[in-house]
């Protein structure tokens, strides 16, 4: 009996946790490189945007799920109007502080949505298998993208889908994350292993100090390549789980290419480690 109370309280705690984030973070702030532009709220966004429902594979949970929100390039020009595809990269925060970065390549390309509504259930929450937690808020937004017709957006799993957004902010990556940056002399393969650490990493690390706060610095003051052995360094990228019972960090092993991707990332961090900076 006592388990079923502590069970149903901790319910309504979580419903209560995911309203408080959906009512208090409904504000949305736009900014150009780290300038406020505007902060719209819900009303104000349906009239910038038409409303939508979009069909996506949920990679969190392994199904198709119905979404409602914004078709985020229609979003994007009524906020920004023509300046949003001359900036290299779009940086979500989150409530956690969760920072992704994702090139503006990837919006003009492919057809991402900003969603607020499930329609398959009342509350806004996913079920992450990933990283085996349940009943996640999205809210106040959540990024997902059109993929039921696309087997390389399916492969990437939820790569690119950060949620619980609240701000959005167009940035010109050298300008905002100089240490970050390989040197203008860096192989072709370390400036090729820098844009997939943009891509899948640097939302949780940092590189002298730029970067996520979620997961361990990897190069000052001694960067992993100097003190991980490569074969151990590469297992991990490759799975993490293998290593260590329960590890969060998603798997690279799921991407169509992982080991020309780790040869990459590799070759960035190994030239990061003869670029070292304090971070500030």
């Amino acid at each position: 009996m006592l388990a079923r109370l502590f069970g149903f309280f901790a319910a309504v705690v979580c419903l209560h946790l995911s309203a408080a984030i959906a009512a208090d973070g409904e504000a949305l702030r736009f900014s150009i490189r780290g300038k406020p532009v505007v902060e719209l709220s819900m009303a104000e966004l349906k009239q910038k945007a038409p409303v939508t429902g979009i069909t996506v594979w949920e990679p969190h949970e392994d199904k198709n799920v119905t979404y409602e929100g914004f078709e985020i390039g229609r979003l994007f020009a009524a906020v920004y109007g023509d300046k949003w595809r001359e900036i290299d990269e779009v940086l979500f925060t989150c409530v956690d502080g969760y920072q992704p970065v994702l090139p503006m390549d990837r919006f003009s390309r492919l057809a991402g949505y900003l969603v607020y509504k499930r329609q398959d259930q009342a509350v806004f929450n996913v079920q992450n298998r990933f990283q085996n937690e349940k009943d996640v808020p999205l809210g106040p937004f959540y990024l997902v993208w059109d993929n039921l017709k696309s087997d390389a957006l399916r492969a990437e799993g939820a790569n690119g889908w950060p949620y619980q957004v609240v701000g959005i902010d167009l940035v010109n990556f050298v300008d905002r994350f100089p240490r970050l940056s390989p040197p203008a002399d860096a192989s072709a393969q370390a400036k090729k292993g820098f844009v997939a650490f943009r891509e899948n990493c640097m939302a949780c690390h940092s590189v002298n100090g730029e970067g996520g706060d979620k997961a361990p610095e990897l190069n000052y003051p001694v960067s992993v390549t100097e003190y991980v052995p490569e074969p151990w360094l590469r297992k991990w990228i490759m799975d993490p789980r293998a290593i260590r019972y329960n590890a969060t960090m998603p798997a690279f092993a799921s991407h169509p290419d992982p080991d020309t991707l780790i040869d990459d990332v590799l070759a960035y961090l190994r030239t990061m480690a003869g670029h070292k900076q304090k971070p500030e």
